[in-house]
């Protein structure tokens, strides 16, 4: 049996396995995923870079792994492009999300989260693909070439997202849920990217906002708003921002008690003038925020750019100059 062969029969056997619960159509996937800034060079660019070849051409815009976990993580993981088995994983409940700054430990911080799925076949395929028991952060990790041996990867603890409590064996099966496909180097993402996965609307807007018109094209109903079993939702985001006459009306996920600095900056393009609205050390009381723009500023043709504690939340060009295609 040929490697692609014995892929796909791995493939089926695990979709047989986990047939309920997002798990169930995980195995259809590996995953990758990192800050809206990294997933706008990535989808651009068309390709996805190993950390050490990402930094040495300076495309890592947003540095959102835990500094304690890279410093552990031995040189040859950092050569290579690495994939998930599943979301959901505890790396990811620490960064997902905004975090107020003392908050952050580790450099530790994803603001704006974005998933790339790829194909589970055509990824595990390639002959340069390996993959792992478990975290390769962790000094016993076994690293795997030969396909065969997807046989011995546990994945009733791989794609175990219960709770951990009572369990006999918490530490391993926290190990087990790191495992991850490696490829060398670089991957061109266009043979072989499904989905490109959003939390709301208006993180929709900001990533199109920011792609070139070719990279909307290739991306055509690839872009999806969801959240079930890939984000934990558990920190604020920006949902849905409208703009009505004189004000936008900015809705985000949850209200909370912990204090950010926002930056509004209001763009009118038919003047070619912009101004920012500072707001300094405030928590979000409501859901819901009303921002009034200044008179000689409302127009339709307008943008409106949202930075949280320096970091952006959002960004969308409304009116003629601001529809897109997805």
């Amino acid at each position: 049996m040929n490697r692609e062969a014995f892929v796909k029969a791995f493939q089926k056997q695990l979709a047989s396995q986990f047939s309920v619960g997002y798990q169930s159509w995980w195995s259809e996937f590996l995953f990758h995923y990192s800050d809206i800034l990294n997933i706008i060079s990535i989808l651009n660019s068309g390709k996805l870079y190993s950390r050490t070849k990402a930094l040495e051409l300076g495309l890592m815009q947003n540095d959102n792994a835990d500094d304690d976990v890279i410093e552990h993580t031995g040189i040859s993981a950092k050569e290579y492009v690495r994939f998930y088995f599943g979301a959901l994983t505890p790396t990811q409940y620490h960064n997902e999300g905004f975090k107020s700054k003392n908050n952050i430990q580790r450099n530790a911080h994803c603001p704006v989260p974005i998933f790339l799925l790829f194909d589970f076949v055509n990824i595990l395929s390639r002959e340069e693909s390996c993959f792992s028991s478990g975290n390769i952060a962790s000094s016993g990790a076994d690293i795997y070439s030969n396909i065969e041996d997807l046989d011995k990867l546990e994945f009733e603890y791989i794609y175990h997202r219960e709770s951990l409590y009572g369990v006999s064996n918490p530490s391993h099966i926290t190990y087990c849920r790191h495992s991850e496909v490696l490829i060398p180097t670089e991957l061109n993402i266009y043979d072989c990217l499904e989905y490109v996965i959003v939390r709301s609307e208006a993180e929709k807007q900001t990533l199109l906002h920011y792609l070139t018109v070719d990279t909307k094209h290739k991306l055509e109903q690839k872009i999806r708003v969801y959240t079930n079993g890939l984000f934990y939702a558990d920190r604020f985001y920006i949902e849905n921002v409208e703009l009505t006459d004189d004000r936008f009306i900015i809705s985000f996920s949850k209200s909370t008690n912990d204090k950010f600095d926002f930056d509004f900056k209001i763009t009118n393009y038919d003047t070619n003038l912009s101004y920012i609205k500072e707001v300094s050390q405030v928590s979000l009381e409501s859901k819901t925020v009303t921002f009034k723009i200044k008179p000689e500023f409302v127009a339709e043709n307008i943008s409106l750019q949202i930075k949280i504690d320096g970091h952006l939340a959002y960004e969308h060009h409304f009116g003629r100059d601001g529809t897109y295609i997805l």
